[in-house]
């Protein structure tokens, strides 16, 4: 499941952009951001961080 708030909130920066924040590689930002792989919990304060947002509105579907 594509995540499309994570692709929303990320605007017009581009994946290595917001990779590069969380400190990983774009292809791993690619595959959270296309579901193909989740969200650990020890990051969820990273991308709350730099998204600006709360975990469960950037990746609602972790908590289904």
């Amino acid at each position: 499941m594509v995540r499309q708030k994570m692709i929303d909130i990320r605007g017009q920066r581009s994946q290595k952009e917001i990779a590069e924040l969380l400190g990983m590689t774009q292809q791993q930002y690619s595959n959270i951001e296309n579901g193909k792989r989740g969200i650990r919990p020890k990051n969820f304060r990273k991308f709350e961080v730099v998204f600006n947002e709360d975990i469960k509105k950037i990746a609602p579907d972790i908590f289904e």
